[in-house]
């Protein structure tokens, strides 16, 4: 006796567009090529209003964390009378004194002296951004102690998209980067000298501080009066 074998129907569902019979399992209808399921959201309303929650408790959290660990990074205005640069908030100002002609402000770290900024600005400007680079790289190359690691240009540190040139380098136990750029219609030449004991420290420093190292063009440094001449007014910088 032969046992015949029955299969069973696949289930069927009617196409939710032209009414048609089709299989259950189908996407979408063969015969018009509809969809048959509605797509519904992962998450609902209670669900996304949920995550916007977390969401804003972790980055209030990651702030307030990041704010402790690096308080030494929080950047304050600083502003002489011959230049303006950004300071990281508790370093000293090291008052240091320049020739008629330029203009220098040097500020470190009181509890890690190889944090340092320095700035210097010169007229006349004296060759390109790019030859004081490369004078500087020549001569930290015979210097005892320095490892050189890069030479060349940078378009994203300094507003409006100037160009500075700079070099990396390590010496004493700390990094150190040096950017050169010229400022007051190209007529005088700056310096910006940061160096760090740590390298994430430096990176921090090169983001924001080089944006803001500018001579005050009309300064009393660089007025054509010699300051030395006390018979002489100095012009206001204001």
């Amino acid at each position: 006796m032969t046992e015949e074998l029955t299969v069973e129907a696949p289930p069927t569902r009617i196409c939710r567009t032209c009414s048609v019979e089709i299989n259950a399992a189908s996407a979408r209808c063969p015969y018009c090529g509809a969809h048959q399921f509605k797509h519904q959201p992962i998450l609902g309303w209670r669900g996304l209003l949920f995550c916007l929650v977390a969401v804003a408790v972790a980055v209030l959290v990651t702030r307030i964390v990041i704010d402790a660990s690096n308080s030494g990074l929080r950047y304050v205005p600083y502003r002489s009378q011959d230049l303006v640069a950004l300071v990281p908030s508790g370093y000293g100002d090291l008052l240091l004194a320049a020739p008629h002609g330029s203009a220098i402000a040097a500020f470190a770290d009181p509890s890690e002296l190889s944090d340092s900024e320095t700035i210097e600005a010169s007229m006349p400007a004296g060759g390109t951004p790019h030859s004081r680079i490369l004078a500087l790289a020549a001569a930290l190359a015979q210097t005892a102690g320095v490892a050189e690691s890069t030479v060349g240009p940078v378009a994203d540190v300094l507003p409006g998209g100037q160009v500075a040139w700079e070099v990396l380098y390590t010496r004493a136990g700390a990094d150190w980067a040096v950017f050169a750029f010229d400022a007051c219609s190209q007529t005088i030449g700056v310096t910006l000298t940061l160096s760090a004991a740590s390298v994430g420290v430096l990176d921090e420093l090169e983001l924001v501080l080089p944006q803001s190292a500018q001579p005050i063009c009309d300064g009393p440094d660089f007025s054509k009066r010699d300051r030395a001449d006390t018979s002489v007014p100095l012009r206001s910088s204001t």
